[in-house]
């Protein structure tokens, strides 16, 4: 029962998942222009579907063990697609002279998937805590103390990684770690630079 649930935890707060609305809760955030952010999730959102598309596509042709990419050694793969279609997402930002704030969130994952990249040589840290952390921080800056409740989808999402066998409860701790200083990072840069 307990592996049930934590596997419906690790898809329903997977990073597809979480990533999704990103772009629009950041561009109307900003614009608090229903259309504007439409128009630009969706193009950002063809970015998000050539990643899901390449790990679907690696998982069938055999080069990926799994949809997690769990394997550490399979891993590296991952992260030079991501890297590429991050660098062509950006790209597309600043041709279309995107907001700001997009172009921030997409220079913060490509900051993300360089480090946990390095790491990767030596250890597998959890892409899933990285990223349910730093998108409860980002929600909390935003929108301030009353979501601070979302802190409470870190532990559940590490226990969710560890339960499954697919991290070890430091995999997690160093996930949810970097996840939360690289929002730091980005929000700061990005007070700095705005």
């Amino acid at each position: 029962m307990s592996k049930n649930i934590a596997r419906i935890v690790s898809i329903l707060l997977s990073p597809p998942i979480i990533l999704l609305p990103a772009p629009f809760i950041l561009v109307f955030k900003k614009t608090h222009d229903l259309m504007t952010s439409l128009k630009w999730t969706g193009l950002s959102d063809v970015f998000l579907f050539a990643m899901i598309t390449f790990v679907i596509f690696g998982t069938y042709k055999g080069f990926f063990s799994n949809f997690d990419v769990s394997i550490r050694t399979e891993r590296p793969k991952l992260f030079l697609a991501g890297a590429i279609v991050g660098i062509l997402y950006l790209s597309t930002l600043i041709l279309l002279n995107a907001p700001r704030v997009l172009t921030i969130l997409v220079l913060g994952i490509l900051l993300g998937v360089i480090i946990i990249g390095i790491l990767s040589r030596w250890f597998k840290t959890s892409i899933h805590t990285a990223t349910i952390s730093s998108f409860s921080l980002s929600m909390v800056i935003l929108f301030g103390i009353n979501y601070l409740p979302v802190f409470l989808l870190i532990p559940l999402v590490a226990w969710a990684r560890v339960k499954l066998k697919k991290h070890t409860p430091a995999e997690v701790l160093v996930g949810g770690f970097l996840g939360l200083t690289l929002t730091i990072i980005v929000y700061i840069a990005g007070k700095n630079f705005s």
